[in-house]
């Protein structure tokens, strides 16, 4: 009896009714209808107080995402930001970002928005599965799906080039002699990469004409062959070409193609990408994200570790032809990873599952049409039935982004 009037004294207050009526008024089911009636009654409050608050945040200044730039800003981030009236810390998203200021009071500017508010998470587009990311740091991280901030890091300008192989001999596994590594040359300006095995290392060993021989360059990918049934710790390190001394990159895109796997259900490919303050995938992704620590303190510090896992079958016919000119299903099955002040940074590849022994191979690339622009190629047009694209697709430019039908001439033979 105690309970009930404590119980109907707590409603009265909540309700403004006398604890004497709320006692003459109510059996136990009317307790429980008028404590659901007020606990929506209080969230529904609490959620207006929220949005009301928002709302009045940024009224002076400019908004885009979750940023609130400067009024006399003009434009809300982009290229030649700290350029404009009020410099980099009121126009230019990076900036705001690492300053790590809140829009806390009403009308405040040069701050971030809420988290949620934007796009969000800090790790790219395809986020928001579900998984936890912890609270957010005092200086969060830049976001790599933040186009304003893409352009103003010149990311895209900036790209690595992965063109020329110095020197071939991944995990001893050959065909050259010498250091145990595989060194792509000439990545930046006077900059290699240099990828070292950490864990045994197993190509394909069943094709003479494969394994091993396929590391390397391939139209402006890097390629790695593994062996299916197998698994690699990768350490990448940016060395100077000049002095061979370790280099620190400010910030580096690097990204990796081609998320599928074999013919057989079970099989899975698995990317495992460590050290990175941020992603992007598409929005459609076909990957399988797992969040191995990822939380937003540790995107801050730069050790994010998330692994990517294929969901899809695939074959080398629907494998990429350029970086920057991604059909969207090639776009489904690609992450792009930001590194920020790195002299190095890890990946682990694997291949699981397979009925039939194989090799695989895996693509990287600097930035990609992910985060950039681009150019839009033929190789990503679909011809209409009686046609078929035209042999040298892969190196004609359309004049539309994507391609599309004003590019049929251009792009397509008669079958």
């Amino acid at each position: 009896m105690k309970a009930s009037l404590l119980l109907a004294f707590a409603i009265a207050v909540r309700l403004n009714a006398s604890p004497l009526e709320a006692v003459l008024q109510a059996d136990s089911d009317d307790v429980l209808s008028l404590l659901q009636v007020s606990a929506h009654k209080h969230t529904h409050e609490g959620d207006e107080e929220v949005s009301l608050r928002d709302n009045n945040l940024c009224r002076t200044g400019l908004r885009s995402g979750r940023f609130c730039c400067g009024s006399s800003c003009g434009t809300c981030g982009g290229r030649g930001c700290q350029n404009r009236p009020g410099g980099g810390n009121a126009c230019c998203t990076n900036q705001i970002t690492r300053s790590g200021r809140r829009c806390v009071g009403r009308n405040m500017q040069n701050c971030l928005l809420p988290r949620g508010m934007g796009r969000g998470m800090g790790m790219g587009m395809g986020m928001g599965k579900g998984m936890g990311y912890g609270n957010e740091p005092q200086v969060p991280a830049p976001d790599l799906s933040v186009p304003s901030i893409v352009e103003e890091l010149a990311l895209c300008e900036t790209s690595l080039q992965l063109t020329n192989v110095i020197h071939s001999n991944l995990g001893g596994a050959g065909p050259d002699d010498g250091a145990e590594n595989l060194v792509f040359g000439d990545v930046s300006a006077n900059t290699n990469l240099v990828v070292t095995a950490t864990s045994p290392y197993t190509p394909n060993m069943l094709n003479p004409a494969g394994g091993v021989l396929r590391n390397g360059v391939r139209e402006g990918f890097g390629v790695i062959n593994l062996a299916s049934g197998s698994a690699v710790d990768l350490t990448f390190s940016f060395v100077d070409s000049r002095t061979g001394s370790p280099k620190t990159m400010a910030n580096t895109v690097v990204t990796f193609f081609d998320g599928d796997h074999g013919m057989a259900h079970e099989s899975r490919e698995s990317i495992t990408i460590k050290d990175m303050t941020s992603f992007a995938v598409d929005d459609d992704t076909s990957l399988t994200l797992f969040d191995d620590g990822a939380s937003a303190v540790e995107q801050a510090n730069g050790v994010a570790q998330v692994t990517f896992q294929s969901t899809l079958r695939g074959s080398k016919e629907d494998n990429p032809v350029s970086p920057l000119s991604l059909s969207t299903l090639q776009a489904k099955r690609a992450v792009a990873a930001l590194f920020e002040d790195k002299t190095q940074f890890r990946v682990t590849l694997s291949e699981t599952g397979y009925v039939n022994p194989q090799g695989r191979n895996f693509y990287l690339a600097g930035a990609s049409s992910l985060i950039c622009g681009g150019e839009a190629k033929c190789s990503t047009y679909e011809c209409p039935l009686g046609f078929q694209l035209r042999q040298d697709a892969e190196f004609l430019i359309c004049d539309t982004k994507p391609c599309s039908v004003a590019d049929h001439d251009r792009c397509c033979s008669a079958a």
